[in-house]
């Protein structure tokens, strides 16, 4: 019996010490880490470091991945700080949306919204996340 007892604790200690995290919360996860990336990176004027969580046949409202890099060429020169806040991710396959909240200095937009949304668009493209675009294609 106390054979048992001390089986029976080892595996209720084994099975609560194991990772619970789902596919679904670490595919979350990843894509919040890329926008503190981009955070991060815009925060340091790293154009490169931005540009690096695209996918290269990014397509947003008719724009291109060499456009998207001219709007963060702007994004950089017109702003100080950028900061993401309440973020929520969806994700449906290899596709994935976040919304969340952008302030660029003293102006904040819920994205993705009408006049912006370039960042909220992401694909899973063999091992990693890569911002997209809302009219991505898979196939260039």
């Amino acid at each position: 019996m106390r054979y048992i007892f001390i089986s029976l604790s080892l595996i209720i200690l084994f099975s609560i010490s194991c990772d619970t995290t789902s596919s679904e919360e670490l595919n979350k996860i990843e894509i919040t880490d890329i926008l503190d990336l981009i955070q991060i990176s815009f925060n340091m004027n790293d154009i490169d470091g931005i540009m690096q969580s695209y996918h290269q046949y990014f397509f947003h409202n008719g724009d291109d991945f060499d456009f998207e890099r001219t709007r963060w060429e702007i994004r950089l020169n017109d702003n100080d700080d950028l900061l993401f806040e309440d973020i929520e991710i969806t994700l449906n396959g290899n596709f994935a949306t976040a919304s969340f909240i952008m302030r660029l200095d003293e102006t904040s937009t819920d994205e993705p919204s009408d006049e912006n949304g370039d960042i909220s668009y992401f694909y899973h493209d063999f091992e990693s996340w890569k911002i997209c675009g809302k009219d991505f294609v898979t196939e260039p």
